[in-house]
């Protein structure tokens, strides 16, 4: 049976993208490595590949691969916190093939605790837990023994484990109740009711790029978030709105000023204690020029 390019192109862009897109944490990063495969692949006679699945995922995670190790530097000398670029999810957009794509949201606590995995490790729990990869594929994929790709799937597991299980808690009606008080609070400068919200040892971390002012470092305990949120959001308040916006698989607070994105606030959450664990913020506007075009 003949095999076409753009019925490729089709059945394996979303899927390719996810997998970009967990291995990268950048959307922009992410489509130019799907771009670049099915530019290779053009140039390939793709009758002759007996499994294009995999033969496309392999591709994709060594671009990704390469990427990350020249990235490396690059974040290393990234004014302030490097965070991942965030996502509006399948109802929020209405572009028909970012809607394929977004379908499979990714936890945005997950995809910090992702940057901080080494990248083999990162690889392989990706391809095993989004892409449902038996290790014997995924050993293959990444040129390894079974063992040795199940023992680094194990330490993957691990290390998020340590890192934080709540990041990866799905979206729940209380995470939604938090992102509207935590919303309303912000909005009118109420330290009370934010303190409320947030464990004793929160963590907030926010990422300007050095392009835009934010808080250099994470900043740590309730009180302290409490006391940056009251400096800053004031001024703010005469020329911005919010909204409350299906990101990344659970709500988080859009930031509108004159008819532009202008910042992004996501949470997860403590279960046991019922409140905020870790707050980010996004607003370098390099990783929210993606999300301009579903403005408003």
């Amino acid at each position: 049976m003949t095999v076409h390019m753009e019925d490729v192109y089709r059945e394996y862009k979303s899927l390719l993208f996810s997998l970009a897109y967990r291995m990268t944490g950048s959307v922009t990063e992410a489509e130019d490595i799907i771009q670049d495969t099915f530019l290779a692949l053009a140039g390939t006679d793709i009758q002759d590949i007996h499994h294009v699945k995999s033969y496309l995922c392999k591709a994709v995670t060594n671009r990704c691969l390469d990427l990350l190790k020249s990235a490396r530097w690059k974040r290393e000398q990234y004014v302030g916190e490097w965070l991942p670029e965030p996502m509006l999810d399948a109802s929020e957009t209405s572009d028909p093939l970012q809607s394929v794509i977004a379908e499979e949201a990714v936890s945005y606590g997950l995809l910090v605790l992702l940057e901080n995995l080494p990248s083999t490790l990162r690889a392989v729990f990706v391809l095993r837990t989004a892409l449902d990869y038996e290790y014997s594929e995924i050993a293959a994929m990444l040129e390894m023994t079974e063992v040795n790709c199940r023992k680094k799937f194990s330490l993957a597991r691990k290390k998020l484990a340590e890192a934080g299980d709540q990041a990866i808690v799905p979206q729940s009606n209380r995470t939604s109740s938090l992102v509207e008080q935590l919303m309303q609070a912000i909005s009118k400068s109420d330290a009370m009711s934010l303190i409320g919200l947030l464990t004793k040892d929160a963590v907030f971390v926010s990422d300007g790029g050095g392009k835009v002012r934010a808080a250099i470092h994470p900043i740590f305990s309730d009180e302290r978030i409490t006391a940056f949120w009251m400096g800053v959001w004031p001024r703010w308040a005469s020329h911005a709105t919010m909204q409350i916006r299906s990101i990344n698989g659970q709500d988080g607070i859009a930031v509108y000023s004159e008819g532009q994105l202008k910042m992004i606030i996501q949470i997860t959450m403590n279960e046991e204690e019922d409140r905020i664990a870790r707050l980010y913020m996004m607003v370098n506007p390099d990783k929210l020029a993606h999300l301009q075009k579903e403005n408003g």
